[in-house]
């Protein structure tokens, strides 16, 4: 992976392009629950958009949580638990990331949180976060 010009480890290369990070999860991924590292997005970024694709939906008992952000614990900025609507297959778009500013290199997360009761024991999502760096220059 190039590092960008300012020598972070975020993802960043030198041409006018769209970036991405993207990320499998499933229901049992190791650290679900309190968030695992999608990547870093650069100072300065420009999110466009994040796509989930549910490939198995997750099924919990109740309210199933797959949200994405860089908000502390809650990890949802990104992509809501109603956005991502993760209790059913099929493709889903969330565009809210969009009104966010970096100032700093800045981590993403994906968790999963299944509602209190009956655990799940499917569930399975791709998720590709679109986003342009700061490269006026």
């Amino acid at each position: 992976m190039a590092t960008n010009t300012v020598g972070t480890n975020a993802r960043e290369y030198p041409q006018q392009m769209v970036h991405y990070l993207r990320k499998s999860v499933a229901f049992d991924t190791n650290g679900i629950a309190t968030g695992v590292k999608m990547g870093t997005i650069p100072v300065g970024a420009q999110i466009l958009n994040l796509t989930a694709n549910v490939s198995t939906g997750f099924n919990s008992a109740g309210t199933n949580r797959l949200v994405v952000g860089t908000n502390s614990t809650s990890f949802n900025n990104i992509a809501t638990s109603t956005t991502l609507a993760a209790s059913t297959a099929g493709a889903k778009v969330s565009t809210i990331g969009g009104a966010l500013s970096f100032t700093q290199d800045t981590d993403v997360y994906v968790k999963y949180t299944a509602a209190t009761g009956t655990a799940a024991d499917a569930g399975a999502a791709t998720l590709v976060l679109s986003y342009v760096p700061d490269n006026d220059g």
